[in-house]
């Protein structure tokens, strides 16, 4: 990363973002069934650092480069991750239809993943310090008993969509207990995030209607506290209205769902249609920790991280990166770096060097958190089920969406449990 007055550029102009005419729409990236194909596509045309469109007529640069990846990622001096900073909105910002107005929104966002020095210093300490406080036994005895729960609905009929009826449904049940929802108000708070996620025309509407969820709840707590994040949010000094702490859980419910979900999903396909990996995992020559780790490094759930933005004109991979410009930093590309990967999955074993969990300033709050209920699921659902995909592997579909990467459907088959006298 240079100054734009200190680069050299041998009469040669670095290119602008507004520049550039019939951009590649990011959201191919994650429909592919290999995403290195997109990543390899545009750093042959462009090279580390390529110009995409996250929706028609919203340019964004995407960094696929490791390096730069980290780079981009430690220096929140430079690279802002307030979407006010976007130079989008002094040209009008975005059509009410958008379903990116949740992530350029010109409105102040007081959680620790959109603001940047003092202000992110003192908003991030009481997630920390939440997420420290949590029970690691308790978590782990409740994620046990949701999967058997479920499994419990499902295992008579010998088949199962694994995402829809499984992977999808236990993140939501352990962190809308985890932040203090009773299951009625949680499933509203995961069916909000999904449209939020979704990035549909209602998305804006529904991080209005989750706003207002979680300040209820805050408010509750605030009188009768009890073991949760909200209690431990709303009582932290550092939290110092009741908005900061819905802001703050909004993050939790928003991450943890979706992110888990497409872990344990990403986890579960692979162990179903990766005879080696199976064959690894089974054998005992790795263990589950390990497979998950495999899983971050080959086909990371997040796929792509919410924009980060420019503070000022400087130039990166030879591209001008204008104040304002939003940089996307695509996690995947990253971690399957060529100039950093030998392609021998050995390599990652006992490696947690990934890009998965990010770094920096605004690293994964709670890895350590979201390992056990990942861990725990996988692991209950193999135990219990001798499972087969019931679809050939290159018949399994992608959702095409910008931030996450998870199979539509895992629809699976398992002899039903056979019942003694």
């Amino acid at each position: 990363m240079r100054g734009t007055q200190d680069r050299p550029w041998r009469g040669t102009r670095p290119v602008r973002l507004d520049d550039v005419t019939r951009l590649q729409p990011l959201v191919r990236a994650s429909a592919l069934p290999d995403p290195r194909e997109f990543y390899d596509e545009l750093e042959r045309e462009w090279g580390e650092v390529a110009p995409v469109e996250l929706e028609p007529g919203v340019p964004a640069w995407l960094v696929m480069g490791q390096r730069l990846v980290y780079d981009v990622m430690r220096n929140e001096h430079i690279f802002a991750t307030n979407p006010q900073t976007w130079n989008g909105h002094a040209r009008g910002g975005l059509p009410e239809t958008s379903g990116l107005r949740p992530v350029f929104t010109a409105q102040q966002r007081f959680a620790a993943n959109h603001t940047d020095g003092a202000l992110r210093q003192r908003l991030r300490e009481p997630l920390d310090d939440a997420f420290e406080q949590l029970s690691e036994g308790i978590t782990a005895a409740k994620v046990r008993s949701f999967c058997n729960l479920l499994i419990d609905r499902f295992e008579d009929r010998g088949r199962a969509d694994l995402m829809l009826e499984y992977a999808s449904v236990i993140p939501f049940l352990v962190i809308a207990d985890m932040i203090g929802f009773d299951p009625e108000d949680g499933q509203r708070l995961f069916d909000l995030t999904r449209r939020v996620a979704g990035g549909g025309t209602d998305a804006a509407a529904a991080v209005v209607e989750v706003d207002s969820l979680l300040s209820g709840l805050v408010a509750v707590r605030r009188k009768r506290p009890q073991r949760d994040l909200a209690s431990s949010l709303a009582a932290h000094p550092n939290m110092r209205e009741d908005t900061e702490v819905a802001h703050t859980l909004l993050i939790v419910a928003y991450s943890g769902n979706l992110t888990l979900t497409a872990w344990v999903a990403q986890t579960l396909l692979l162990t179903l249609t990766d005879s080696r990996f199976s064959g690894r995992l089974h054998g005992g020559r790795i263990d589950l920790d390990n497979a998950m780790d495999e899983v971050l490094w080959r086909s990371t759930p997040t796929i792509n991280t919410l924009p980060r933005f420019a503070r000022q004109d400087i130039v990166l991979d030879g591209k001008h990166i204008a104040a304002g410009d939003p940089l996307v930093l695509a996690i995947h590309a990253a971690n399957t770096d060529p100039r950093m990967d030998t392609g021998d999955p050995w390599d990652h074993v006992g490696s947690r060097a990934h890009v998965s969990f990010g770094t920096g300033p605004h690293a994964c709050p709670a890895p350590r958190t979201a390992r056990v209920i990942a861990r725990i699921a996988v692991e209950t659902i193999l135990r219990r089920l001798d499972v087969v995909l019931r679809i050939p592997v290159d018949e399994v579909t992608w959702d095409q969406t910008l931030w996450i990467r998870q199979p539509v459907r895992l629809p699976v088959t398992f002899p039903p449990p056979v019942v003694s006298a």
